[in-house]
């Protein structure tokens, strides 16, 4: 299964949530590898710091368009899910990152700039559906969620218009844990906040659940 965790903005959370998922994904048993096609390459630098005895989580770095639909489908055959660490840009390569994905995850902050953005990505999303003539899963995720903020409510009510790209009923919250665990090569699952923990574990199980329905 491969999915890509994408956007057209940066800043939105895609390395931290590509990091996260990785882990918790690594604990329910998956065989799980990153993809880090950012040009900061994150998700290569944070599995540098990551401590040998936690559950394995190879990161590759690809950068090359020409080769990075290759070397994912490669990787696709010898684990259960590939993670891809996307680019945010309109490049050729957000593209393509749309187009192999078995499914597409974007997240999103509740900020006017994010909802910008997102329809100028919603115009390259109907692109690369059309140009595979079959439906891509999306999803929109909202980042640094918080109920007690109106913003919040109202951009997860505006996300709801959205018909192409649905929703994730899961949400993750601005919390120090995601910050702190990074430094470390963890996930928040491996971290002493458990609120943080619960949290990417039913982000997780949610995506699960998806995941069983496409495949």
């Amino acid at each position: 299964m491969i999915i890509s965790i994408t956007s057209l903005k940066g800043g939105v959370g895609k390395s931290t949530l590509t990091q996260n998922l990785a882990v918790c994904f690594a604990h329910m048993d998956y065989k799980v590898c990153i993809v880090d096609a950012d040009a900061n390459q994150s998700s290569l630098r944070w599995a540098g710091y990551r401590p040998d005895n936690l559950p394995k989580i190879m990161v590759s770095g690809q950068q090359d368009e020409n080769s990075l639909l290759k070397n994912v489908r490669l990787l696709n055959n010898d684990y259960d899910i590939v993670l891809i660490d996307g680019t945010p840009s309109l490049s050729k390569t957000t593209s393509k990152l749309l187009l192999i994905a078995d499914l597409v995850i974007i997240p999103i902050l509740p900020s006017g700039l994010d909802f910008w953005a997102t329809e100028i990505f919603i115009d390259r999303f109907v692109e690369a559906q059309e140009l595979r003539e079959k439906n891509i899963p999306a999803y929109f995720l909202l980042n640094q969620y918080d109920e007690r903020q109106n913003l919040s409510k109202e951009s997860k009510e505006a996300l709801g218009m959205y018909e192409i790209i649905k929703c994730l009923e899961n949400n993750v919250k601005s919390r120090s844990a995601y910050r702190k665990a990074i430094i470390d090569g963890l996930g928040v699952y491996e971290y002493n906040d458990p609120k943080a923990k619960d949290e990417m574990v039913e982000v997780a199980n949610e995506i699960i659940q998806i995941m069983s329905k496409i495949s």
